[in-house]
């Protein structure tokens, strides 16, 4: 066997193959200098860019998953920054380009993610308005933001966001103090905005998740034990050789099937014969519950208890009592 084989540029391209894809959405074209960002969660500029078309990009760490985020998100950022919701540039769960905010996980997203937004709008807007009332000459305190603008509260010449710092780093840490704006005076959040993803979920042209598809892509199906911790101990491949394409996967006692399309993958998990070992049966379903309360380490948490315990009832009371599983 020779180890040194030379390979020529063709000769190489004829043989492998190399993909390099990039997926950036909602991005201003500025090259490749955003991949040099910073994700840090205390840095503004993980959570705002100003663009030089005036527009303003949020980086979101959470994802909509179907509670609304991709409106509620930018609502957010432009009540808090002072422009109007059409110039937000939203990018979300992107974790080469948004800052670490957690899981996304139901009211999670507003409750948590949301409020870190906001604190990063208010910062921002402080930071702007610090920036204006250097090139306005102007105390900051006679300065608002409005309409992507700093300008002086009694009225007069502003200054666009664009061309206070389009295209740079605001350098500032997230403020926890920077003052937010008063709710009675919001005039985008609350507001009921179209939804970006309803329209396609009505006319069935969305793309969930099972319809999500790449070249090359292969459907696969786990092949579960019957019983917890039980060991493979061989598996019979020609139950399966009747089904096109289909590979068997296993690894130590990880045991799954691949196909070309979902439902040859499924029919292939229910056809593949294995022989297991081992393991610990899961309890009968009629006796759970007793089981689940025997088990060492169980303990009993009163979650309420309200009243006086033993004390004699009304004679109109009614008493009730009920058990859930």
């Amino acid at each position: 066997m020779n180890a040194h084989v030379k390979f020529s540029r063709r000769r190489f391209v004829k043989g492998g193959a190399l993909t390099v894809a990039l997926a950036v959405t909602g991005l201003p074209k500025r090259g490749f200098a955003q991949a040099a960002r910073t994700l840090d969660r205390n840095e503004l500029d993980a959570f705002f860019r100003v663009n030089g078309d005036g527009t303003v990009t949020l980086y979101c760490g959470k994802v909509d998953l179907g509670q609304g985020l991709r409106i509620a998100m930018p609502q957010i950022a432009a009540e808090e920054l002072g422009i109007g919701i059409d110039k937000i540039k939203y990018v979300e769960g992107d974790t080469a380009l948004t800052p670490d905010q957690g899981r996304t996980s139901g009211s999670n997203g507003i409750q948590v993610g949301g409020m870190q937004i906001r604190q990063a709008a208010a910062t921002a807007r402080k930071g702007l308005i610090d920036l204006g009332a250097q090139k306005l000459n102007v105390k900051a305190e006679d300065l608002i933001t409005a309409d992507g603008m700093v300008r002086p509260k009694a009225g007069g010449r502003g200054i666009s966001f664009a061309e206070l710092i389009a295209g740079k780093n605001f350098n500032l840490k997230l403020d926890p103090k920077a003052p937010l704006k008063n709710p009675a005076e919001y005039t985008v959040v609350g507001k009921p905005l179209p939804r970006p993803d309803v329209p396609a979920k009505c006319t069935g042209r969305y793309t969930y998740i099972q319809d999500f598809s790449v070249p090359n892509m292969l459907h696969g199906r786990i092949v579960r034990p019957p019983a917890v911790g039980a060991s493979l101990v061989s598996v019979d491949e020609s139950s399966v050789a009747s089904l096109p394409g289909v590979k068997v996967v296993r690894v130590k006692d990880f045991l799954a099937v691949t196909a070309q399309d979902e439902w040859t993958a499924v029919k292939a998990a229910r056809a593949l014969k294995a022989q297991w070992s081992g393991g610990t049966a899961l309890p009968e379903q009629a006796s759970l519950m007793d089981v689940l309360r025997n088990e060492p380490g169980t303990t009993a948490q009163t979650l309420v208890n309200k009243g006086t315990p033993g004390a004699e009832l009304p004679a109109d009371s009614k008493s009730v009592k009920a058990t859930y599983f």
